[in-house]
Order: C-alpha cells, then sequence, then structure tokens
C-alpha cells in the first residue's frame, strides 16, 4: 500500500512536468497581454489551471492561510521590509517547499525503518506541510509589522515635543517636519521624511499626514494627525495642540506598560508555582522522609 502511495506521487509529478515542457509557447501579444489589462486569448491547460486554483485558495480570498494580498500589502508597508507582493508570495512559496520536503524526508524515512504509516495520513502531513510553511512566513511578516508599529509609537511623545519646539521657534510645520526628518533617526523620523517628500511632490500636509495614519493604522498616531488637521483648520495654536498631544501619547503608552506588565506578572507565577514552589516543598519535605525510612 505504501509503495502504490509513493509510485502515485511520482506518476504525478513526472505527468505534471511532462505537460510543463510541452507546453505551446507564447505569441509576443500573450505575454505582454496580462500587463497591459487585457485578458488571454489562449486557453490555460491543466497544469496552468491547477497553479492558477492552488494561487486562489491560498492567497486570493479573505478566509486564506496565507494571507489576501490586501492585508499581505498592508503588513509590507507597515514592516518596511523593501520587498514587493510579488517577490514575498515566492518567499512563502520556498517556505511551504522546505517544509514539504522535511515532510517527505521524515515519511521516507519513516517508511525505511519499517514502521508502519497511513497513505491518508502522510498526504495529509505533506499538504498541510506546505500549508504551515506559508503561514509562518505570513506569521513572520505580521510580527515584523507589529513591532515596527509599536517602535512607532514609542517614539511619537518625542517627535511631537520636537515639532512643538520648531513651531514655538516660529517655524512653519513642513519645515519642522523636514528638519525632523534630517536630523533625527528612527521608523517615525523615515515615514515622515516620506510625508516631507509628498508634500514636495505636490501634496497637501494633511493629505499626506492622513495616507501615513491610514497606511500604519496606529492609533496615537492617528489621533495626533486628525488633532494636527484640525489645528490647522481652525487656526488653533499649533505648540499647544502638538504638546497636548505628545502627553497624551506618553499617558497611552504608561497604560500600555500597565497592561503589559499584569501579562506579564502572570506569565511569571508560572515557573513559580510550577518549578520554585515544588523544589522548596521537596527540599523541606527530604529531610522529615528520610528519618521517617531509618525509623
Amino acid at each position: 500500500m505504501t509503495g502504490l502511495f509513493i509510485g502515485a506521487l511520482f506518476a504525478l509529478g513526472i505527468v505534471l512536468l511532462v505537460r510543463v515542457f510541452c507546453q505551446p509557447k507564447l505569441s509576443m501579444g500573450e505575454q505582454i497581454a496580462p500587463f497591459v489589462g487585457r485578458p488571454s486569448l489562449q486557453s490555460l491547460n491543466l497544469t496552468q489551471q491547477i497553479v492558477v486554483t492552488i494561487n486562489n485558495l491560498l492567497t486570493a480570498r479573505h478566509w486564506s492561510p496565507w494571507g489576501a494580498n490586501a492585508v499581505v500589502a498592508k503588513w509590507l508597508r507597515q514592516s518596511e521590509c523593501g520587498s514587493t507582493l510579488s517577490s514575498f508570495r515566492r518567499r512563502q512559496v520556498i517556505f511551504a517547499g522546505n517544509f514539504m520536503i522535511a515532510s517527505i524526508a521524515w515519511t521516507l524515512l519513516r517508511l525505511g525503518a519499517g514502521k508502519n504509516l497511513s497513505p491518508v495520513v502522510a498526504l495529509g502531513l505533506v499538504a498541510s506541510s506546505f500549508i504551515v510553511g506559508g503561514w509562518y512566513a505570513k506569521w513572520s511578516l505580521a510580527s515584523q509589522a507589529t513591532r515596527r508599529r509599536l517602535i512607532i509609537e514609542q517614539q511619537l511623545p518625542a517627535v511631537l515635543d520636537l515639532l512643538a519646539f520648531a513651531v514655538s521657534a516660529g517655524e512653519p510645520v513642513q519645515l519642522a517636519l523636514r528638519r525632523i526628518s534630517k536630523s533625527c533617526t528612527g521608523p517615525l523620523v523615515t515615514e515622515l521624511g516620506k510625508v516631507v517628500d509628498s508634500v514636495n511632490a505636490g501634496d497637501g500636509l494633511v493629505l499626506a499626514l492622513n495616507q501615513m495614519s491610514n497606511q500604519l493604522e496606529s492609533v496615537p498616531l492617528t489621533r495626533a494627525t486628525h488633532s494636527l488637521e484640525l489645528a490647522l483648520e481652525r487656526g488653533t495654536p499649533l505648540a499647544q495642540v502638538l504638546r497636548a498631544q505628545g502627553a497624551d501619547a506618553r499617558a497611552q503608552q504608561v497604560r500600555m506598560l500597565l497592561v503589559l506588565a499584569g501579562h506579564k506578572e502572570t506569565s511569571m507565577m508560572l515557573p513559580v508555582v510550577f518549578l520554585i514552589l515544588p523544589m522548596i516543598v521537596a527540599v523541606a519535605l527530604y529531610p522529615g522522609m528520610i528519618a521517617l525510612q531509618v525509623l
């Protein structure tokens, strides 16, 4: 039964390879059709249909385990990893292939050791390892985006204070943002540099700030940009608004630290209850147990 399963997989791979190598060459019009928005005039062969179906199942749906294209593009923007959507999809396929190769190698080693393994279990293990590999790449990208967003929120109070000082000295907001982007470092400063570049390219300052806050999806940053927008529209003193937003951002950080401390306190109780306390009880009871055995 196991030999039949391995032979079927090998035959399927041979068939797919033959169909790939024997497929007809595309004309120049067919090759450039996807890039100019025109549908392809040639029907897809079996291999291409399988690839398109797998891509739709894994990437082009909201419930996709590999993340939909819109979600992945948002994480790529927030993490600033320098990868495009297509390159990240290729990296997901590489991760998935490595996981699948590892599962196939484990299956072959188990079969070579003489241990029984159901073909259904082996096929499920190979398929699940392929999905898990792509999911791991997605999870690492999401974690990287979350870490960068947290760093931006930590840097926000200091940047708001610097911006308030510059505005109090008489500089316009745009020049103050340019000065901060050139004299400071950090993820938030990098984002402000992009805002300055957008303003220099012809976009409005409020539009560029709103676009940045919408892309980063940070609540303190969104609140600060909204307050700055209202101050610019209504003529409210900018320095006072910026200082108030800086104090608000620091209070938000304090609340986050208190919540994090509460979670860490609960996790710190685990080694105390399951490791340190049993050792103390064992050390306290061991002499008495030895004395009872001697008597």
